[in-house]
């Protein structure tokens, strides 16, 4: 007999956080899910993008089972295991790392309390290190967005090396809402995008990054949209913030993690002050890597999926003394973890979390199996409890998805003119060096390559002496990617990738490598 439900849920593709109904059937031990549409959804309107109606393929990824040492067990056993290890490692050679995708505002206050438990203070979700760069004034823009109705009436946009179709393809309906009413929209940008939603295009040579800021007036009274990432440098993000404290001007920051904000306001972060002490993402990878941090915990975070260069993470993983996955699904590190507890996929969590525009939102799912695992290692709490402190936290008496909870006031702020250094390309013969951009988008940060080719210049094809069905070979010292290639409207030296590849984004989205046509 087949047994059929459907709730709703939410999108975990990117801060946007997206409604959608889920169906799901099950027949014996084979489940199948359907994504549905949700018209009546506050954030999305029943809209979805690609990553959106291919959620199905997402949730039915192979699960992870419980483990310890590779062995089968009951998950009580892993919960056991794992809190005796734990307990058995000094508190600075600890790390926990939850990269906020997937997890409820109710799964980061037991995971903060856990590691609280244990005495660790190395918690990151992967946005810390940008907090210390910036003074404490400008931190509100880091943690918290603007209502999409902001957009919506905004008079002039700036789309700052950001495309709404690629980056946030639900951004881009409220952009154009703001067109047909009747806002100039201005992307400044290495490479006009494809679709041509702005009205004007104001192009930068990645070295000649640093004269933007001779073009200051162009923003004023704008709304201006970038983006931050755990891998932008963090000139580049001075650079906005100078842009903004300089300007007239709002900055507004999408984030590629659907519950960032609610990490942000719940992972201790008050007003960046917690963020400034602890280490960032690629400080506990280099800790690991130095030997002075010996164990780790991986809430819901596939690092191999989300990180350039999974050979390198293998090598740095493996000098772990233990390893503890919690996750749904399995991932590379799977095999390798010490422990591994099995918890349940994000549809089925009870819970809520904070979308990009300040809305909290309810998860729909009814397991609260996730929070009790970190619970029965922690402080014991009960759901209810934590989701009480939740509220009490968020300054919450109810939830509507129908409200902006999080509000964002406008501070005024200082900050130091920033100084911007790109290197330039160097020319020598028989290299051929080009400036790698990434666009990135939902399908990049869950590690899946939806498109398995680069875009580069109709001159670089001829340079190249490539023709149809070639395939080019790109390298950044010791790495290299075989990819596919389609030929766009490109600056000469510019390479742009939608897929995730093993070079590394060293300013920006943007590094400096060598390309090739592929078997020479």
């Amino acid at each position: 007999m087949v047994e059929m439900k459907i709730k709703s849920s939410i999108c975990p593709g990117c801060s946007v956080g997206c409604g959608l109904y889920l169906l799901e059937s099950e027949e014996g031990e084979e489940r199948e899910i359907k994504i549905l549409h949700r018209k009546n959804s506050a954030v999305n309107e029943g809209k979805l993008c690609k990553f959106g109606t291919d959620l199905h393929t997402y949730y039915e990824r192979e699960v992870l089972n419980n483990s310890v040492e590779g062995e089968e067990v009951k998950q009580e056993e892993a919960i056991r295991e794992a809190k005796e290890r734990l307990g058995s490692i000094k508190p600075d050679e600890l790390a926990f790392i939850a990269l906020p995708s997937t997890i409820t505002n109710e799964e980061i206050l037991s995971f903060v309390s856990l590691a609280s438990e244990f005495g660790c203070e190395n918690v990151s979700f992967g946005f810390e290190r940008f907090f210390r760069e910036i003074p404490e004034e400008a931190s509100y823009i880091i943690e918290k967005g603007l209502s999409f109705s902001e957009v919506e009436k905004a008079t002039k946009i700036i789309l700052f090396f950001l495309d709404p179709f690629v980056h946030y393809p639900l951004l881009a309906r409220r952009i154009l809402k703001a067109k047909k009413n009747g806002a100039r929209v201005i992307e400044v940008s290495f490479a006009k995008n494809e679709r041509g939603i702005a009205d004007e295009t104001v192009l930068v040579e990645p070295k000649g990054i640093e004269r933007i800021k001779e073009k200051k007036e162009l923003f004023e009274d704008s709304l201006i949209i970038g983006e931050l990432t755990p891998y932008m440098n963090s000139q580049f993000l001075e650079l906005m913030l100078w842009i903004n404290a300089s300007t007239t001007s709002r900055l507004f920051l999408l984030k590629p993690f659907l519950n960032s904000t609610g990490a942000f306001l719940l992972g201790g972060n008050r007003n960046g002050k917690e963020a400034r002490k602890r280490k960032d993402l690629f400080e506990i990878l280099g800790g690991i890597e130095g030997g002075e941090i010996k164990a780790l915990y991986l809430l819901e975070t596939d690092l191999a999926g989300a990180m350039h260069g999974s050979e390198e993470l293998f090598e740095t993983i493996s000098k772990l003394d233990l390893l503890i996955e919690q996750n749904a699904f399995r991932t590379p590190l799977s095999d390798v973890a010490n422990i591994t507890i099995c918890s349940e996929p994000f549809f089925m969590k009870k819970g809520t979390l904070v979308n990009i525009e300040g809305r909290v939102i309810e998860n729909g799912g009814e397991s609260e199996n996730n929070v009790q695992i970190m619970e029965s290692m922690g402080k014991g709490r009960s759901y209810e409890e934590v989701h009480e402190e939740v509220k009490r936290r968020l300054g919450l008496a109810e939830i509507s998805e129908f409200e902006i909870a999080v509000k964002r006031e406008e501070k005024s702020f200082e900050m130091a003119e920033p100084k911007i250094e790109i290197e330039e390309r160097k020319e020598e013969e028989g290299k051929e060096e080009y400036f790698l951009w990434y666009k990135t988008n939902p399908f990049f940060w869950n590690g899946i390559r939806a498109k398995n080719f680069v875009e580069i210049s109709p001159a670089a094809m001829r340079k190249l002496g490539l023709f149809r069905g070639d395939e080019v070979e790109i390298v950044q010292g010791e790495r290299k990617e075989r990819m596919g290639f389609k030929i766009s409207e490109l600056p000469d030296y510019l390479i742009l990738s939608e897929a995730k590849m093993s070079i590394k984004p060293l300013q920006g989205s943007l590094t400096r490598v060598e390309i090739r046509r592929a078997g020479e």
